[in-house]
């Protein structure tokens, strides 16, 4: 069975192994990922959360509420994608933003994970151009909560 909680410091470490190993950043888009850590800080006082099977951490999420509520980081283990987990993943983090009164979650989407946050909701309202290792466009959506 699956559960989300909150991560913690003890999570960091899995955290940074399940962003490193995405297959869904191969090739040019593994540049983005060269030398990136998710900052401990940023599991501990950020609104980050973990899937679990209650052995293995499968996925996790990471939204950011100020300035402007925006879901920052969002991974699932290459070993877990078609299972689900990312759908209890957004669902739960959608939940979250509502509880904290948000009306809508920015999105700056990896361009692979685009048709999954449209299939969840997401409308496309823009484009990030290229900017320091990050050499494509990506698309910008917006969650209404």
């Amino acid at each position: 069975m699956i559960s989300i909680r909150r991560a913690t410091a003890v999570d960091h470490e899995v955290i940074n192994a399940i962003v490193q190993g995405s297959s869904a950043y191969d090739g040019v888009y593994r540049a983005m990922l060269d030398g990136y850590e998710v900052p401990l800080s940023q599991v501990v006082q950020e609104e980050t959360w973990l899937a679990t099977d209650g052995a293995d951490a499968l996925g996790f999420y990471s939204l950011v509420l100020e300035p402007e509520p925006e879901l920052d980081l969002m991974f699932v283990a290459d070993s877990e994608q078609g299972r689900g987990v990312g759908r209890l993943l957004f669902e739960h983090m959608r939940a979250l933003a509502k509880a904290r009164g948000v009306a809508a979650v920015k999105i700056v989407s990896h361009p692979p994970a685009r048709d999954f946050y449209r299939r969840m909701g997401a409308i496309e309202v823009g484009l990030a151009y290229p900017a320091r290792n990050v050499t494509w466009v990506r698309p910008i959506l917006s969650l209404p909560v």
